[in-house]
């Protein structure tokens, strides 16, 4: 059981001849000692929604007086209502709900009473894939059967070193999965667990490329790594790869060479067998937007493939305007079409604060990220993708925390995040102020439009 901290000064008043105890113990001072409710915990902070929760009332009996307890709930059900500990399913929503909890003793001629409403904050479901103070960032699960999260992870966040990660399941060890490249980062996996992908550099002074490499065996490093993507006039760096969820098809960004803009090029090519039975590798596909030299789209991610023909039709991405010069302009998130490649782009949801889109493996949702205007922290975002209104969108994620980068599991029930939540942020209208480093997060129970 977990307990609240930071009960209020007003109860050690009124227990000022028990010295503020909460002690069990029998008081042999004379005087009257009333049993009083101080507190509540939980073996979920925050109750999750629809499960059923344990709650416990925190009581001082200094006396140790046998008490009669007794609870009611504004919402859900209450399983049992009549000793400390009581089975409470909470609602199917998200909300705070009023849960009462009374208690009565008896000493001599004396008849003692107490009651306390709690409002109990009733979140979704979260599982935390790991723990610790180190920046995770790009997390992308790995499809069944092999199962698991692959992630990068700040070495040196000072100058961007970090490294690959392979994770099997929330809450085991992560195994590091690069070694030997100055920086490595969004990691994806192809369908069937043969092929890593990622984008690194090998030196401080290197361009960034597309790496591959078998994703079983020894920690790949730029030795027995192949370079996808090759420097020409009109490509320099290379990042962002990302594995289609069936078949090989890998899609990624490239620049243009100049200082200050990048061409809106999305290139992808399919990666048929473990690297490096295949060179040289298949000519890559452009999916770009003639109509604005100076747009570009960042960070893109597959869409469905609903014909079946074993690549995505579609695509959907980031825009700006002026990318990473001074006066960089968001646009908002778009959709590209890949079968035929598309030569125009269509703006899909025009809110400028959304950003890291990614599509359901059925086709109908796409989750993103957006700012929260009340302190700037994001949160998650799941909208139908046949609709571009941005009031059709629900959150996904709640509570004092920056979260970003979802991404959905390959059967669509569970969305991954970045977030620098902890563990128990609240229970109670009570929501703890600590930080930890950004870890991965998954979500399990969430509405949908």
């Amino acid at each position: 059981m977990k307990s609240l901290r930071g009960f209020g000064a007003g109860v050690c008043l009124a227990l000022v001849l028990a010295g503020c105890s909460d002690s069990t113990g029998t008081n042999d001072k004379p005087g009257v000692y009333s049993p009083l409710i101080v507190n509540i915990s939980a073996d979920h902070e925050p109750a999750i929604r629809s499960l059923t929760n344990q709650l416990t009332v925190v009581v001082t009996n200094v006396n140790n007086l046998p008490i009669t307890y007794h609870w009611s709930a504004a919402a859900g059900t209450l399983l049992d209502s009549t000793s400390a500990t009581v089975g409470w399913t909470a609602p199917d929503s998200v909300g705070t709900y009023d849960v009462t909890a009374s208690i009565e003793a008896v000493d001599g001629d004396h008849h003692f009473f107490d009651t306390t409403t709690f409002h109990i904050f009733v979140d979704n479901e979260y599982d935390r894939w790991t723990n610790s103070p180190e920046v995770q960032f790009d997390p992308a699960p790995v499809p069944a059967p092999t199962g698991g999260i692959v992630f990068a992870q700040y070495s040196n966040i000072s100058n961007g070193q970090a490294d690959v990660w392979y994770i099997p399941a929330a809450g085991l060890a992560p195994e590091q999965r690069t070694t030997g490249f100055f920086t490595a980062n969004s990691p994806t996996m192809k369908a069937d667990g043969s092929v890593l992908a990622f984008a690194a550099r090998a030196t401080s002074d290197d361009s960034q490329h597309v790496y591959v490499s078998a994703a079983a065996g020894a920690n790949p490093d730029p030795t027995v790594s192949q370079v996808l993507t090759t420097v020409t006039t009109q490509s320099h760096l290379f990042g962002n790869p990302r594995f289609s969820r069936a078949a090989g098809w890998l899609l990624y960004n490239s620049d243009s060479g100049q200082a200050t803009a990048f061409v809106p090029r999305l290139l992808y090519r399919d990666i048929p067998v473990v690297p490096p039975a295949v060179l040289p590798w298949p000519p890559a596909r452009v999916i770009e937007d003639q109509s604005f030299a100076s747009r570009t789209f960042w960070m893109p991610n597959w869409g469905p493939d609903i014909d079946a023909d074993g690549r995505p039709d579609s695509v959907v991405t980031m825009a700006f305007r002026f990318f990473r010069a001074f006066n960089q302009i968001s646009n908002g998130l778009y959709k590209f079409a890949t079968s035929p490649p598309a030569t125009s782009a269509v703006q899909w949801l025009p809110d400028s604060s959304a950003t890291d889109p990614d599509w359901s493996p059925d086709g109908q949702y796409i989750v993103f990220a957006d700012a929260n205007t009340k302190n700037g922290e994001r949160d998650i975002w799941i909208i139908r993708s046949d609709t571009n209104l941005r009031s059709a969108a629900i959150r996904v994620t709640t509570g004092p925390a920056d979260d970003s980068h979802p991404r959905f599991s390959s059967d669509g029930n569970t969305i991954y995040f970045v977030s620098n939540r902890t563990n128990n942020y609240g229970l109670n209208g009570i929501f703890t102020t600590e930080r930890r480093g950004y870890n991965i997060w998954g979500v399990t129970r969430f509405d949908r439009p």
